[in-house]
């Protein structure tokens, strides 16, 4: 997958045809007006990345797909082509990091506004072991850390201090306690690291 975008395509088609859902949805969104009742504390629109459907009951996907970058051959149209960069050098560490437990917050969120939301799941697929080993302690992020077999990530999440980073990116509070524990794939040669938080 070269990207988030096609990470959730390919993903929600697989939903789809798995045949065990009525349907499946990507970008399924919701009004930040009804979204800020139940404490959504960001400007950006509430748009959630896949949300299943079995009769009455949904359930939600949200997606996080920081890669570095990997050069390989390719096949477009029978042909082979060589070095192509299939992956690219991802930063920002700190936000995505930032990002994956507002994920979490955001289904929590969803769930508290629709009764008929049972829950969902954080997913982060990556192969920068930057992730798995987590932000430094005493590093500005540490709070958004996702070190492998973190415990009782729980409670308000704030940056360490105010800089230009935080701006923009408020701290917010996680109503349930999460494990972040880690599971590696080879695909291809390449190492690539999952991490699956449910939100129930």
């Amino acid at each position: 997958m070269f990207n988030e975008r096609d990470y959730q395509m390919q993903l929600a088609v697989f939903l789809l045809r798995s045949g065990h859902y009525d349907d499946v949805d990507v970008e399924y969104f919701i009004p930040n007006d009804l979204a800020r009742k139940a404490g959504y504390e960001w400007d950006s629109h509430l748009r959630l990345d896949i949300v299943v459907r079995k009769a009455d009951t949904f359930a939600i996907i949200e997606l996080k797909y920081p890669t570095s970058r990997v050069l390989s051959e390719i096949k477009r149209f029978g042909q082979s082509l060589a070095n192509v960069e299939i992956m690219k050098q991802q930063g920002a560490q700190d936000l995505v990091s930032y990002n994956f437990w507002k994920d979490v917050r955001r289904i929590e969120i969803v769930k508290t506004l629709f009764p008929n939301v049972i829950g969902g799941l954080a997913v982060m697929l990556t192969n920068d072991s930057y992730y798995i080993r987590g932000a430094k302690s005493g590093s500005l992020c540490e709070q958004f850390s996702t070190a492998d077999k973190r415990e009782d990530v729980h409670g308000f999440l704030d940056w360490a201090k105010q800089t230009n980073t935080a701006k923009g990116h408020p701290g917010f509070n996680l109503d349930g306690n999460y494990f972040v524990q880690w599971d590696s794939y080879e695909i291809e040669n390449i190492i690539f690291y999952q991490t699956i938080i449910p939100v129930q």
